[in-house]
């Protein structure tokens, strides 16, 4: 009587080299390689979160380029911009937005 050893008794699919070195190899692609799935689903993750914030702050960058037009033509916008956003004058008090000066030197008055 024969005794069987532990290679025999498993089943003829785990004995199969061609089942082993697939195993092996899908182990290998799904978590040790460089470009792992694991590492791949996750680069995708951190890509649509990028492509979401990419779309956030493009519509923030539109919406002040827009808001910084109208301040630009409109005085009231910009004398309401100014009263709102910078509280260092006292209640009662005007505030004058002054404008720089012409840029060409021709233009100025010569001190004598």
């Amino acid at each position: 009587m024969r005794s069987r050893s532990f290679f025999d008794r498993l089943p003829a699919l785990l004995k199969n080299r061609y089942f082993i070195v697939t195993v092996v190899f899908l182990v290998w692609i799904l978590f040790f390689d460089n470009n792992s799935f694991i590492g791949w689903f996750r680069a995708l993750k951190d890509y649509n979160e990028n492509k979401s914030q990419q779309r956030y702050y493009k519509e923030q960058i539109h919406q002040t380029e827009k808001y910084l037009m109208e301040l630009q033509s409109n005085k009231d916008s910009l004398e309401k911009f100014a009263r709102e956003n910078y509280f260092f004058h006292k209640d009662n008090e005007d505030v004058f937005i002054v404008s720089p000066g012409p840029s060409d030197p021709a233009d100025r008055v010569p001190y004598r």
